[in-house]
């Protein structure tokens, strides 16, 4: 015979397990923001980062290369990795993000262009893979217009 300690941590296990099934699919049904705010909000932290994420770019560490790494879910060790890509590539990524010419498409298209770098790398590469698959397993690509 089963005792009721048993049958109640059994039921509450099982009420873990389905909030949890539940919470993903939910996750998963989530729309992604459109590519429109998505540009706004890269336009609004570059212009308020300028000067940082040109010294930053620089050194190829500092606040804007975690805060990019960190939305990017790149692992805590590749993070010089990510750094020395671009700081490699810095005099294109100030120039995409020139606030003269800085509107939300080229935002998108400047988060766009950190994303192909470190696509290059190929444990940059996975961290993208494991961001991807940890967010329903779909590449999910904002339409970037120029």
């Amino acid at each position: 015979m089963v005792s009721a300690t048993t049958v109640a941590a059994t039921v509450i296990g099982l009420g873990v397990v389905i909030w949890r099934v539940i919470a993903a699919a939910e996750r998963r049904r989530q729309a992604p923001p459109p590519p429109e705010e998505v540009g706004r909000a890269a336009q609004v932290y570059l212009r308020s980062r300028t000067h940082q994420l040109r010294e930053d770019l620089a050194l190829g560490a500092g606040p804007t290369v975690e805060d990019l790494a960190s939305a990017a879910s790149i692992r805590r060790e590749n993070l010089g990795t990510f750094g020395r890509l671009l700081r490699a590539n810095r005099r294109e990524l100030l120039a995409m993000a020139d606030t003269r010419t800085l509107t939300p498409e080229r935002a998108l298209a400047w988060l766009a262009r950190v994303g192909e770098l470190a696509r290059t790398d190929p444990r940059l590469d996975e961290d993208r893979r494991a961001f991807l698959a940890a967010h329903g397993g779909e590449e999910a690509t904002a339409e970037v217009v120029e």
